[in-house]
C-alpha cells in the first residue's frame, strides 16, 4: 500500500468564533492571528479528497460561518457531489442562510451543539445569547426531514441536568446527541481559568456522569453517542474493533486538516504530530513515519485501557496525554 486511503476529512476551515466559551480552547475569537487557507487552497484539498476516492466531508471551525467565503467552499462540494456534515454554533444563522444550507443535496447532517438546558445556562459558558438561535435552527432543519447532531458541552454544575437536556432534544427532534464533560480549560490567562475551573468535571465525578448517560442511552437506544467518558469494557471493545487491522483505527479513521493546513490524525490541537500541509497534497505516503505514529497509538491506548482498569477515563484526552510523553 503506498498511501493511506482516506475515506473521512475533517476540515477546519477557521480559528475565528463569534462565541467566547469560558473553556475552550481557541485562543482569540474573532481576532485571531493563526494564519489561515485561501478559498482556492480549500477547493483544492476537496477536490484532490474526492479524486483519491474519499467519501465523506466534515466541515467545521471555529464558527464556519463568519468565513464570507463559507457557502462558495459548500457550493464547490456540493458540485463535487461529496456527502458533507456541516458544523455550526448557530449564533449567525439567518432565515436565509438556513434556507441555502438545507437546499444542499449532499448535506448529510447538521452539527451543532449546546452547553446548558436553557438559554441562561448556555448563555453562562458560551457568553453570547445563542441558545434560541441553536434551537430555531434544529427546529428548521428537522421540519426539512435534515438529520442533526447535538454535542452537549456539560459543566459540572450541570451534571444533573442530563436527563432534562436529553429528553428535550431527543423527543423534540431527529437527533443524535453527544454529552461530552468540560474536563479541561483551554488556552486562556491564568486569571480566566481561576474564574472557569468551577466548569470542570473531575475525575471523581467521571463515574456519576457515564452512569446518567448510559441511563439515557437505555431509554433512548441508539440515539445517544458514545461519550469520550469509558470504562474498561467499553474502551476494550472500541480496541478489539480494530486491533488487527494493517492501518489500526487509521483504516476507518479520518484526516484532521487545520485552518494553517497542518494535517494530523488527532482532533487535539496540540498534536506534535502532522504529516504536511494538505492544500500540497493530502496524499500520505504509508511508510516509516505513518507507521511509526500507529505504533505510538497503540502503545497509548494499551495504556489508556490499563489506567481505565482502576478508574474511569475520559479516552481522547488521555490518548493525547501519552502520545506526547513517547
Amino acid at each position: 500500500m503506498d498511501y493511506l486511503p482516506i475515506k473521512t476529512l475533517y476540515l477546519e476551515v477557521t480559528h475565528a468564533c463569534n462565541q467566547r466559551c469560558r473553556h475552550c480552547y481557541l485562543d482569540g475569537g474573532m481576532h485571531h492571528q493563526t494564519a489561515e487557507m485561501s478559498t482556492e487552497q480549500i477547493k483544492h484539498i476537496i477536490k484532490e479528497f474526492q479524486e483519491q476516492g474519499g467519501s465523506y466531508l466534515i466541515i467545521t471551525g471555529g464558527e464556519p460561518v463568519v468565513r464570507k467565503d463559507i457557502f462558495e467552499i459548500l457550493d464547490y462540494a456540493e458540485s463535487l457531489n461529496i456527502p458533507f456534515n456541516f458544523a455550526s454554533n448557530g449564533l449567525a444563522m439567518t432565515p436565509e442562510r438556513l434556507e441555502k444550507l438545507a437546499g444542499y443535496r449532499c448535506l448529510d447532517m447538521y452539527f451543532t451543539s449546546i452547553l446548558g438546558a436553557n438559554a441562561r445556562q448556555h448563555k453562562d459558558i458560551t457568553q453570547r445569547d445563542s441558545y434560541d438561535k441553536v434551537m430555531e435552527a434544529l427546529a428548521f432543519l428537522d421540519s426539512k426531514g435534515i438529520f442533526t447532531y447535538v454535542q452537549v458541552t456539560l459543566a459540572k454544575e450541570y451534571l444533573n441536568e442530563i436527563e432534562e437536556i436529553g429528553k428535550k432534544l431527543l423527543d423534540s427532534y431527529n437527533c443524535m446527541v453527544k454529552f461530552t464533560p468540560i474536563a479541561a480549560l483551554g488556552s486562556k490567562s491564568e486569571e480566566e481559568k481561576e474564574e472557569s475551573k468551577a466548569l470542570i468535571i473531575t475525575k471523581e465525578d467521571f463515574p456519576l456522569f457515564l452512569q446518567k448517560v448510559e441511563a439515557l442511552n437505555q431509554r433512548y437506544p441508539e440515539r445517544i453517542d458514545k461519550s469520550n467518558i469509558q470504562n474498561y469494557d467499553q474502551i476494550k471493545a472500541m480496541i478489539s474493533d480494530y486491533q488487527d487491522e494493517p492501518l489500526y483505527s487509521l483504516s476507518y479513521g479520518f484526516l484532521a486538516v487545520r485552518p494553517n493546513g497542518d494535517m494530523s490524525f488527532s482532533c487535539n490541537m496540540d498534536n506534535p504530530y502532522t504529516f504536511g500541509k494538505a492544500y500540497e497534497s493530502i496524499r500520505i505516503h504509508a511508510d516509516k513515519k505513518l507507521f511509526h505514529y500507529i505504533d505510538i497509538l497503540k502503545t497509548a491506548e494499551q495504556q489508556v485501557l490499563r489506567d481505565s482498569r482502576e478508574n474511569i477515563v475520559e479516552v481522547d484526552v488521555l490518548v493525547d496525554y501519552y502520545i506526547k510523553k513517547q
